[in-house]
């Protein structure tokens, strides 16, 4: 979706998870996008029924979450200022009479006006609202007693590599 480098501060922006009835099924899989896919362990969590450490396994990277949180306000807030200045001068320069007129307040109006709507989407970003679907799943699969295996991936070819070890039943963010 964004450009890892610019705005994502996580090592392993993106997760795929699957459900299992049981223990040694959650292992398997587990075991499986180790010795198949090659992932290293370090990047895959098992969530057991009622696990009291879920939410570190679901989102182990707090430091991650924090620098996107830093990186998406800086580098949105900061491009939508420019793009901002920048259009009000072309309307000061040859847009309507309006903004010809007052071209004070013009690079007002649009110096506020764009930096927000840049903040409130680096909110949006930072909010991570596509890992809501994963932690909603997990937290009813551990409430119902069963097993979530997560991996957690660094792009998007080991995120395929695990939804296809994972199976058909995968969920990918």
């Amino acid at each position: 979706m964004f450009e890892q480098g610019v705005l994502l501060g996580e090592d392993f922006p993106h997760k795929v998870s699957a459900g299992f009835d049981n223990h040694s099924a959650a292992e398997e899989a587990a075991w499986s996008l180790v010795h198949k896919a090659g992932l290293p362990p370090s990047q895959i969590r098992v969530v057991r029924p009622d696990d009291t450490h879920m939410e570190t396994k679901v989102e182990p990277e707090t430091r991650g979450v924090a620098r996107t949180l830093l990186k998406t306000h800086i580098v949105l807030g900061l491009g939508a200022l420019v793009v901002g200045l920048v259009t009000a001068a072309v309307l000061v320069t040859v847009g309507p009479v309006l903004t010809r007129s007052s071209p004070v307040m013009t690079f007002i109006a649009l110096g506020f006006l764009f930096p927000a709507l840049g903040l409130m989407l680096a909110g949006a970003i930072s909010l991570r609202p596509d890992h809501d679907p994963l932690i909603e799943k997990t937290r009813s699969a551990s409430e119902t007693g069963r097993w979530t295996v997560i991996a957690h991936c660094a792009d998007n070819d080991e995120k395929s590599l695990a939804k296809t070890t994972m199976g058909y039943s995968a969920q990918t963010l």
